[in-house]
């Protein structure tokens, strides 16, 4: 690959569809288990970090297939995905993909310790197991963020996705007023270019609401308030999971230059080659680990632009200031973008 080659694909933009499919077969589950040796004094912690980063792949595993159902018009409760901000999902999906880029980059750290036979002493271990269990606290927090988004859009019961709703509503109050780094990610990509960008490709058949429903409770109101207060306005604000085509066309504040492994498995070349093999995964409940070992190995396509990719590095030809695509134009290649991510059964 070429230098020029390699600055464009560390400036591709994820979308929702790369963030999924990336965190669903990213090899961070095999790098700890070749760690966790039985000597190794961080057997703890790896065991710890195994298994939430397990949980949280069947998590966002279950969310790739229920927006596949959304995609194909199957889902059985689709007046739900109103309930949904498109804002709290890009929040969720974003500090997960950093959580886990942050476990590899600990795991490289431990393996470079490994092959080079260094004494570390036992103040630096602990200092190594303490930042794991805090990513693991921080991983099983998002997984479970994400599970009740699941709970939303698949309960049978009304009172239950009611309760989940309310929920989602004030732990995403909660992340955006604690989680400083991801709130001001957020408002830097709401930036005043990327807010032009937007406008080129709006999201379809969509008018935001003059103003938000009045709480029902004292609690309520109080959620409101701090949504109010930690919310930045942004190009998706208003908008929910139903007013969404395809999730593709979804950014994420995030470059795959700034994730370990992300050029190799946050790319929209990489996705393409990997949903649909995803999507069989999910239909014939085979083996996990063999399929997605054999998803990650297969030859690379060309990492070209993709009509999928919601970065605009993909259109690095076109100028910032260029002309917004016809409304025919703009709907046809959401059409084909439909055609493409569409699960199969």
């Amino acid at each position: 690959m070429s230098a020029a080659t390699s600055a464009l694909a560390g400036r591709e933009r994820l979308s929702v569809t790369t963030a999924i499919i990336g965190i669903v077969t990213l090899p961070v589950m095999e790098k700890i288990a070749d760690l966790n040796i039985p000597t190794n004094a961080h057997t703890p912690a790896l065991n710890h970090a195994l298994l939430e980063i397990k949980q949280c792949r069947a998590t966002v595993h279950l969310l790739y297939k229920t927006f596949s159902a959304f995609e194909a018009g199957r889902l059985p409760y689709p007046e739900r995905a109103a309930w949904i901000s498109v804002d709290d999902l890009i929040a969720l999906l974003t500090d997960t993909v950093l959580s886990l880029s942050d476990v590899q980059a600990i795991c490289e750290e431990l393996d470079a310790q490994r092959r080079s036979g260094a004494q570390v002493d036992q103040e630096t271990s602990a200092s190594v197991d303490q930042k794991m269990d805090a990513l693991c606290s921080r991983i099983r927090w998002l997984s479970l963020s994400i599970n009740i988004m699941n709970t939303i859009l698949n309960c049978s019961g009304e009172a239950d996705a009611e309760s989940a709703r309310i929920a989602l509503n004030r732990r995403m109050a909660r992340l955006l007023l604690s989680n400083s780094a991801i709130s001001m990610r957020l408002r830097l990509f709401y930036s005043a270019y990327y807010a032009r960008v937007a406008q080129r490709n709006p999201l379809p058949h969509y008018t935001p609401p003059e103003s938000r429903p009045l709480p029902s409770s004292a609690s309520e109101s109080l959620v409101s308030a701090h949504e109010q207060q930690a919310r930045a306005q942004s190009p998706y604000s208003g908008y929910t999971l139903a007013d969404v085509p395809v999730m593709s066309i979804v950014a994420l504040p995030l470059l795959t230059g700034e994730l370990r492994d992300g050029h190799e498995y946050y790319t929209a070349a990489y996705a393409r080659r990997a949903g649909r093999d995803l999507g069989n995964m999910i239909c014939l409940a085979e083996d996990q680990s063999g399929l997605l070992g054999a998803i990650r190995s297969r030859p690379s396509a060309e990492n070209g632009g993709s009509e999928t990719s919601t970065d605009s590095s993909n259109r690095g030809a076109t100028a910032d200031n260029a002309p917004p695509a016809s409304k025919a134009t703009r709907f046809g290649r959401i059409a084909r973008v439909r055609r493409r991510w569409r699960w199969r059964t």
